[in-house]
């Protein structure tokens, strides 16, 4: 048999777990995203009213609503949000300039580093709220796993734990280029960073996941579901970028993988 239907059987016989969730409007941030909808039906009155003599100049009165099935167009949405909603992945230049003079854009970022085996790292059960190196050393050894390189780490944490900045330098030093967290961010929620800052005047406090990011270039993926169906190994996860010129984070659809039990 062939590589590519080899391939094909191999993936059609896997379980794929959806990694991802929604941008939404109904997503709590910093930022807001918003969804303007135009239906069908009204779609077929702009085109035919507003847009015809743009698209081709001299068509204005020749083309009605009332020539498409059901007087309906196109149903269409205008979605304003940031490249953080939603799960999504942020490359180096997120984290401020980068150390190594790159761009540290998404559309840079090699496509191959977020195809590859998957490992989840449950640390859900830990103490408060923050996931330090000794739990992930811990985690890595719970999950009998001695070669990191090229994986795709995932720390489940049930959404409520931000990640040490010595997380980053563990995982980095070991071959990791994507760290993934089903967290709505890596270093928590804006309002208890900026809360312990206050209260202890300690700039370190300040997003440290992200800024040893500008020494240290890693890819992150935050807001990710599911992570709680996944096996601690022997799965493939691919989550690619959406290509958005110019930025330096982008949406994605995350999935996993998951070859049926032997």
């Amino acid at each position: 048999m062939s590589v590519v239907p080899a391939l094909a059987r191999d993936l059609m016989n896997c379980r794929i777990v959806d990694l991802s969730c929604d941008v939404s409007v109904h997503e709590k941030g910093p930022f807001e995203t918003r969804m303007d909808v135009v239906e069908a039906a009204d779609g077929a009155r702009i085109l035919c009213e507003r847009m015809i003599g743009h698209i081709v100049p001299g068509a204005e009165g020749r083309l009605h609503a009332g020539d498409f099935p059901d007087s309906a167009f196109l149903r269409h949405e205008m979605v304003s949000a940031s490249t953080h909603a939603g799960s999504h992945i942020d490359a180096p230049g997120h984290y401020g300039p980068p150390h190594d003079g790159s761009r540290g854009h998404i559309n840079d970022a090699p496509l191959e580093a977020f195809v590859g085996p998957g490992v989840m790292l449950d640390v859900t059960g830990i103490p408060g709220w923050r996931v330090e190196a000794r739990h992930i050393k811990a985690a890595v050894e719970a999950a009998e796993v001695t070669d990191l390189a090229g994986s795709i780490v995932l720390i489940h944490t049930e959404r409520d734990k931000a990640i040490a900045a010595d997380v980053i330098e563990t995982l980095v030093d070991r071959g990791v280029r994507v760290i993934g967290t089903d967290a709505d961010g890596f270093d928590g929620s804006f309002e208890r960073i900026i809360r312990r800052f206050l209260e202890t005047g300690d700039r370190a406090t300040l997003w440290p996941a992200h800024f040893i990011g500008r020494r240290l270039p890693y890819y992150q993926i935050e807001r990710m579901r599911n992570l709680h169906e996944l096996p601690a190994t022997g799965y493939v996860v691919m989550a690619l970028p959406v290509l958005i010129e110019g930025a330096t984070a982008a949406w994605t659809r995350a999935i996993a993988f998951v070859p049926p039990s032997p």
